[in-house]
């Protein structure tokens, strides 16, 4: 997944950490690193389990999704402050929504990143565009509530 032809380059990356895994982000694609309070997450009850609600930040409304739903299975107790990633207009499919990450790590130039190279696991890294095909056109998609008839009337 860490392959450099498969990818361009950017000037700079966001290292995030999701329990073992680090997530590479290009920072075109991040707008800002937030600190959530749980106390302000709104639930989005309807949705996929890996949007665990939203937040309002700064005038506009902000979908926060678990990767660790998404890309380990697990579902996660809620922490008092969530850590997260908003990605930037760049990412089309996503724009706006948040990330949630337990940590954000540091940020490398392109030559640091480079030079990491061959020493990149793709079992430890992931690039932000691997998560695409992760995340597919589903997330977004309101699930239905149907009521089913018990008993007569």
């Amino acid at each position: 997944m860490t392959t450099q032809g498969a990818f361009p380059s950017y000037s700079r990356y966001v290292l995030a950490g999701l329990g073992s895994i680090n997530l590479v982000c290009p920072d075109a694609f991040v707008a800002e690193v937030m600190i959530v309070d749980r106390s302000e997450l709104l639930p989005a009850p309807f949705f996929d389990p890996s949007v665990l609600g939203l937040v309002h930040q700064q005038g506009v409304i902000v979908p926060l999704i678990s990767l660790k739903q998404i890309l380990l299975g697990i579902k996660v107790l809620i922490p008092e402050k969530i850590t997260v990633v908003r990605l930037s207009d760049e990412v089309e499919a996503i724009a706006g929504a948040g990330l949630v990450v337990d940590r954000v790590i540091s940020s490398i130039s392109s030559d640091q990143y480079l030079q990491m190279g061959d020493k990149l696991n793709p079992t430890e890294y992931l690039r932000l565009e691997g998560l695409w095909s992760y995340l597919g056109n589903t997330i977004w998609e309101p699930q239905r509530w149907h009521p089913t008839i018990t008993g007569s009337f």
